[in-house]
């Protein structure tokens, strides 16, 4: 009968088959492990996904409210430039009617 380091092919089969199973279980008590482990983590941080999502849209709204006040802020700035053009306008007419009165 043929051998390997003193064990019988048989034997040599055996002992594979028990490492085997060995590493499945090993392999599976693992991956059930983290996605346990996993699912306890998406748990304990559900609230703290919740409070990010609400700041986020908190942020998008303040966003566009900034964006709707610099529109409006631009449409001031153009207002009181052209009413200061107007002034200017006004004030230079009334100095050539004062000047040409004297």
């Amino acid at each position: 009968m043929h051998t390997l380091l003193g064990y019988s092919w048989a034997e040599i089969a055996s002992i594979l088959a028990v490492i085997s199973v060995l590493f499945s279980g090993i392999y599976w008590l693992i991956r059930h492990s983290a996605k346990v482990l996993n699912n306890a983590i998406s748990a304990g941080t559900f609230p703290l996904q919740q409070q990010s999502k609400e700041l986020i849209n908190a942020i998008k709204q303040l966003s566009g409210n900034f964006e709707e006040q610099h529109k409006s802020l631009k449409e001031l700035r153009d207002e009181v430039d052209k009413h200061h053009d107007e002034l200017i306008y006004h004030e230079n007419r009334i100095q050539n009617l004062e000047r040409d009165k004297k």
